[in-house]
């Protein structure tokens, strides 16, 4: 019984000095970094494609997502089809990405996309191919 009386007594002189000790230590906190802004031609660049068979995928002919790019972003379209395309933007929402004028198979173009918003587009060859490109914050 002794044994467990000193037992109990050094625990509770032990606690205020562990307790003390915990509450004096801060953890160290380090500034948010700030984004350091890409020069335009060291922009990442987002690649979207005009998937093979696209003409028979109508609305998924280019994923069945809308395309999102950051920014800032390059948007890189490649035709991964066998047969041209030539996609047009519904609106004037995003006044970088107009049109990709006709994209032979494997051909590509590239947009900087520098304007937040988003638009519907399609193929003026191939109307049923349609799809929503959003550019948006990252």
């Amino acid at each position: 019984m002794r044994r467990s009386r000193n037992l109990v007594a050094a625990i509770a002189v032990s606690a205020p000095l562990l307790s003390g000790a915990c509450g004096a230590y801060s953890q160290p906190t380090s500034p948010t970094p700030t984004p350091t802004p890409v020069p335009p031609g060291d922009a990442p660049t987002a690649n979207v494609y005009i998937l093979p068979g696209a003409v028979d995928l109508g609305p998924l002919a280019f994923g069945d997502h809308p395309l999102v790019i950051y920014k800032g972003e390059r948007m890189r379209w490649r035709n991964a089809d066998s047969i041209a395309h030539d996609l047009v933007a519904d609106t004037p929402a995003l006044p970088e990405f107009s049109t990709t004028g006709s994209l032979a198979p494997g051909s590509e173009r590239t947009f900087t996309m520098t304007t937040l918003g988003s638009t519907t587009f399609h193929c003026t060859e191939h109307p049923q191919m349609t799809g929503t490109l959003i550019v948006q914050e990252r």
